[in-house]
């Protein structure tokens, strides 16, 4: 009997909590001691390393967790399971969010503490699964909580939670003003259970994963704890994307446009002008984007405020 999923929903995907086995349990420390050696900055929010930028004594102890059998429960029980590791995308992951998450601008670390989905995708058959292993202890103050299934799960080292890529919703939980700094190991796999697709689609299938992750994941990090233009300019974008009220802001400022193009420009709104008035709608848009980055970031400048 396969108890490894804790949940399974026709929405949420699947999602399952425990711990390793004993015999991987072992090599945790070795990673996380090392791995904290490595970490240019113990302060920053974030820090992250690729398995294929991990030093050569850590990969080789990562890669003992990410070819164990016990991941083979991933398939559920089901027959001719295809069950690739995306080892591309797994990663060690240094946590250390801020206090007061909801008085101070999170930037590039809104998509982890926003309720969120990680991916967009559905492949007809096909689940993505991240999981997510905790490396040291102590932690007695984030939780990671899947909203909609009402689970939540404070990671320690030994602890794992898998959950759907594409479909589970969720989001990460700071309850009180401490700083609690977690290691983390973060392994994916692509499965195809009772598979039509030969290994080489799931295979194909995997790489949209792969450019998918390190696009948002290269704009979230750049824009985490941002200090240049650059930096706001992503980092601003990736918080108010996550904003429900966002698309509401954009909607009013879109219909001042077209009023303005409409009453002082003289555009009549009609199809004819189309190419025109969005032409002028994106510059515009654009420019006032410009415009708030450059707030943001004279501000940081010149007295220190993110």
């Amino acid at each position: 009997m396969n108890n490894f999923f804790t949940y399974k929903d026709d929405v949420e995907g699947k999602v399952g909590v425990g711990k390793l086995p004993l015999e991987l349990q072992y090599i945790l420390e070795e990673i996380s001691k090392e791995y904290y050696n490595i970490i240019p900055n113990k302060d920053a929010s974030t820090f992250h390393t690729w398995y294929g930028d991990m030093p050569s004594n850590i990969k080789s102890k990562v890669e003992k967790i990410q070819k164990n059998d016990f991941w083979n429960k991933l398939c559920d029980n089901s027959d001719k399971c295809v069950k690739i590791n995306a080892k591309e995308m797994d990663e060690l992951y240094y946590s250390n969010p801020q206090n007061k998450l909801n008085k101070i601008n999170l930037y590039g670390a809104s998509g982890n503490y926003d309720i969120h989905k990680d991916c967009i995708f559905n492949f007809n058959g096909i689940r993505f699964y991240r999981i997510i292993i905790g490396l040291t202890n102590g932690n007695d103050n984030i939780t990671t909580y899947f909203k909609n299934l009402d689970l939540g799960h404070k990671i320690n080292s030994g602890d794992y939670i898998v959950f759907d890529f594409d479909k589970t919703t969720h989001q990460v939980i700071k309850e009180k003003d401490s700083q609690t700094p977690r290691i983390l190991l973060k392994l994916h796999y692509i499965v195809c259970e009772n598979c039509k697709y030969s290994k080489e689609k799931v295979d194909r299938i995997k790489q949209f994963y792969l450019y998918y992750e390190f696009i948002t994941r290269y704009f979230m990090q750049v824009g985490t704890d941002p200090e240049t233009y650059y930096q706001f300019f992503w980092g601003i974008f990736c918080q108010y994307y996550m904003n429900d009220y966002s698309k509401y802001f954009l909607i009013l400022i879109i219909l001042v446009l077209l009023l303005y193009f409409k009453y002082f420009l003289k555009i009549k709104l009609q199809y004819k002008n189309l190419s025109k008035i969005f032409k002028y709608t994106s510059v515009s848009l654009l420019l006032l984007y410009f415009f708030i980055v450059f707030c943001y970031w004279i501000r940081y400048k010149l007295f220190g405020i993110r």
